[in-house]
């Protein structure tokens, strides 16, 4: 760590204060309106604080729109998508797990969380780190993986429904695979369709 910048450095230790503001915000919440509203609402938090203001904040606004940008797929990057898709659908149907939707408004509220999720988780987890740490696979790719399944457990845990081991273990490959997908491509387009696309399929 000897060698790298400031910037890089708030990068790396950041997710710590993530799992701790985010940990507090969700119990206070929980607390005050109950678990259902508190899961959601604290996506909303999580996605204005963490993944817009954190991540525009620490990193420059153009190399975060770079990264965004709509790609032109070739076969092979077409491949990398659909690939998690079917898995998806294999690990929905192999274990019957689907989320609780007690009403139609709910359920266009869960599938709003596919779209948050997708995008700003993606900027979150995979922008920043690809863009300070565009030559390591520990930075780039490992690292935030592993608190980006570690964040699972904090609206997992609100869920009485939830195998919230199982949904870390899950995060964890997937984030795992989106790193790839974002190391491979050098972008988080594909990462935003990938992981909208895969929340849509584990809500319907």
């Amino acid at each position: 760590m000897n060698n790298v910048s400031k910037r890089q450095k708030i990068a790396v230790f950041a997710p710590i204060a993530l799992l701790a503001s985010m940990y507090f915000v969700y119990r206070q919440l929980a607390h005050v309106y109950g678990s259902q509203l508190a899961w959601y609402a604290g996506f909303w938090i999580y996605w204005l604080s963490w993944g817009v203001t954190f991540s525009f904040a620490i990193a420059r606004k153009e190399d975060i729109l770079r990264l965004i940008r709509p790609r032109r797929p070739d076969t092979k990057v077409v491949l990398l998508v659909i690939f998690p898709l079917i898995m998806t659908v294999v690990f929905r149907v192999l274990t019957g797990s689907q989320y609780i939707k007690p009403s139609a408004l709910w359920t266009v509220l869960l599938i709003s969380t596919a779209f948050g999720n997708g995008f700003f988780e993606e900027v979150l987890w995979r922008g920043v780190y690809l863009n300070f740490f565009p030559e390591s696979i520990f930075y780039s790719i490992i690292w935030p993986a592993f608190w980006f399944a570690l964040w699972h457990y904090i609206p997992g845990s609100l869920s009485p429904n939830s195998n919230v081991i199982g949904l870390m273990i899950g995060s964890g490959l997937f984030g795992l695979y989106l790193g790839f997908l974002a190391k491979k491509t050098g972008s988080i387009w594909w990462c935003i369709v990938c992981h909208t696309l895969g929340g849509v399929v584990m809500i319907v």
